[in-house]
């Protein structure tokens, strides 16, 4: 019978604390820092239905079960880390490239050669010298992602509406601009280019639309002076947005999808707005971790 291609994480954390000499939590965080900062081939941590895992999920499952706060359930991200598995591959191409002593049960043929040449510098993962700083910035990405709503939202309801966009509600929106800007995510600029665009068209007409239904208004009757835009917050996502949270809760508890972002990946298809697939996923776990925060 062929060896299996993969290990379960748990026990890859515990054999290479035990040959390494290092406490299990203090391997576990140190792997989960060189994947969150891009060290371990793509498709390297999986679920059992070869689904990619999120690997900033995977971190803030680690960080609650080595006792620090994170936006993650403790019960969901205690059955999240020992769900997934990882790649042998995935595992022998992240110790060749930083000198790490393969755990026992993942060398291959090539690998043993390998290390007759050149000995290893660590038993275990050591620490990732920039572990914390890919993290933050992988959370930035996630929440101004996740934020496209607060930009889209104020865009929806002035399309649709004979006011256009005033003077007080410029800064709040460019705030949320900024912020997403500020994120430095790669897959962003397109989309808040799009975005922006729309929104200054909105600003700069606003004025020449006020002064339009000003006009009208002289020769209206006062009974009739209705706006002709939607009730406050009808053009907003949220409410979509929520009907396909409260979807993504019932299917995670029943046991059909064994992440947040799974459940939202399923979904996007449903997903308003103009962003792309990621960010409407992004948005969509945001909602989620709005609505059931840990």
């Amino acid at each position: 019978m062929a060896a299996s291609k993969y290990i379960a994480f748990v026990d890859l954390v515990n054999v290479w604390s035990e040959q390494s000499g290092e406490l299990p939590l203090l391997t576990l965080r140190r792997i989960c820092d060189w994947a969150i900062s891009g060290h371990f081939p793509e498709g390297t941590f999986l679920l059992p239905s070869g689904e990619p895992i999120d690997v900033l999920e995977m971190y803030w499952a680690m960080k609650r079960d080595i006792g620090v706060h994170a936006p993650i359930d403790r019960d969901y991200a205690a059955k999240l880390l020992n769900r997934i598995i990882v790649s042998k591959s995935g595992i022998r191409k992240f110790c060749e490239h930083h000198e790490v002593e393969l755990p026992p049960g993942v060398g291959s043929l090539a690998s043993s050669l390998r290390r007759l040449v050149r000995k290893a510098r660590h038993l275990g993962p050591p620490d990732c010298p920039g572990g914390t700083a890919a993290a933050v910035r992988r959370e930035a990405i996630h929440w101004a992602t996740g934020g496209f709503g607060d930009l889209e939202d104020p865009i929806l309801d002035k399309q649709h509406s004979t006011q256009g966009a005033h003077e007080s509600e410029v800064d709040p929106w460019t705030g949320h601009y900024d912020d997403a800007r500020a994120s430095d995510a790669p897959e962003l600029p397109a989309e808040l280019a799009e975005l922006d665009s729309e929104w200054k068209n909105l600003a700069t007409t606003a004025q020449h639309e006020r002064e339009v239904i000003a006009e009208k208004a002289q020769v209206l009757d006062p009974q009739s002076k209705r706006s002709a835009g939607r009730p406050p917050g009808s053009g907003s996502y949220q409410a979509g947005d929520l009907e396909l949270v409260e979807e993504m809760r019932a299917d995670i508890l029943a046991g059909k999808h064994t992440s947040i972002a799974a459940a939202a990946r399923a979904r996007v298809s449903r997903a308003a707005g103009f962003g792309s697939e990621a960010s409407k996923e992004k948005r969509l776990t945001t909602r989620y971790s709005e609505r059931y925060p840990a």
